[in-house]
């Protein structure tokens, strides 16, 4: 039995045994009750209408052919197909399908069935919104599912930014990056120190570029390394067993040869903790930065010192430590480069010292 119902949106004279139903151009905004009744309904054609939805498949048991075009529908469920088994016909085109996240199961489950079922696919299906999809036929449209899952996102999101991390970190200790970074820090610092001092605040009684303190267990670093290399630079370098003046107390040695150097170099190691001598030298070079103003301590660590190991009564050492940045001596031959480099930069400038004359103030 076929019935044209144009008009006659309740569907209140139709017979209960119908299966062909027009109910195309009806302003229809949902499928009347009256119609959900109709279970030997095989063919609906409800076109031109503003239906928002597919009609439930699970009263029209069986329904094989649905016209359905020209509707409001926009984000049709991705179980309607799979619900509605008997279906062997589908126009469902010139819909205002919106292209998001929601609509993407339903056009893959639509583009299996498409060439068999659905009527004028693919160039009836086309994407109404967001503007950037306008216009595109739903065959082409495709979207990750890595970006409508936030779950899914959120761990991919975590699991490479833990790879990431791991993976800096493995390279950080494998180069030992931050060696290098602190260095290069150290270096800029430096440079940009030298720059902003005015040569005329140098040029007083400077005897020496550098005044050098350190235990006598570390003496062979010192002599064997540290010393050529200044000396290769044409820096003038004080040492107390060949700079102390004879006659004078050793206290006054030291404050006499840290006043005449323009930088006091510290060689740290757990034997310079040790050393009574070399906290004087420390505490008079320390004394002297801030009675100068000026920025004449440079400190080497020679190898580390824990801070346990430190005794209390070495205070100023102890705030050095945490307070200053300090030069770390390297192992390894491929760092030996830089190290200097930072050395350099606290001499990079050209100073006229005056003539030493230890004799004269021996006399």
């Amino acid at each position: 039995m076929r019935e044209n119902a144009k008009g006659d949106t309740g569907g209140r004279c139709l017979p209960p045994k119908v299966k062909v139903l027009d109910l195309h151009d009806n302003r229809i905004r949902s499928i009347p009750k009256p119609i959900m009744k109709l279970e030997d309904l095989q063919e609906l054609n409800v076109a031109s209408n503003s239906l928002a939805h597919f009609p439930d498949c699970g009263t029209f048991n069986r329904l094989s052919v649905l016209i359905i075009d020209s509707n409001s529908i926009s984000n049709p469920s991705a179980n309607f197909l799979q619900s509605c088994h008997n279906i062997r016909s589908m126009s469902a085109g010139n819909n205002p399908f919106q292209c998001t996240c929601e609509l993407r199961e339903f056009v893959q489950s639509l583009g299996q069935v498409a060439s068999k079922v659905v009527e004028g696919w693919p160039d009836s299906y086309k994407c109404d919104s967001p503007e950037n999809y306008k216009g595109t036929l739903l065959k082409d449209f495709h979207v990750s599912p890595l970006s409508c899952n936030t779950t899914l996102l959120l761990v991919t999101i975590g699991v490479a930014v833990l790879v990431f991390t791991v993976t800096v970190t493995a390279l950080c200790i494998y180069f030992d990056l931050p060696w290098y970074l602190r260095m290069v820090f150290q270096w800029t610092q430096t440079r940009r120190r030298a720059r902003n001092t005015p040569l005329e605040e140098l040029q007083r009684t400077i005897q020496f570029h550098a005044f050098i303190s350190y235990s006598e267990h570390d003496s062979a670093w010192v002599k064997n390394e540290l010393v050529p290399c200044l000396e290769k630079e044409e820096l003038r370098i004080c040492l107390h067993e060949r700079n102390f003046i004879p006659g004078k107390s050793i206290v006054e040695n030291i404050i006499n040869c840290i006043e005449k150097s323009y930088k006091s170099i510290f060689v740290l190691s757990p034997n310079f903790v040790q050393s009574e001598w070399c906290h004087y030298e420390l505490y008079f070079a320390h004394h002297n930065l801030f009675h100068e103003g000026s920025n004449n301590l440079i400190l080497i660590l020679l190898e580390p010192i824990p801070q346990n190991c430190i005794p209390s009564k070495y205070h100023k050492l102890r705030a050095l430590m945490t307070q200053r940045t300090y030069l770390e001596w390297p192992k390894e031959k491929s760092k030996h480069g830089l190290f200097w480099a930072n050395i350099r930069a606290a001499f990079n400038m050209k100073l006229t010292l005056i003539a030493e004359n230890n004799n004269a103030e021996a006399s």
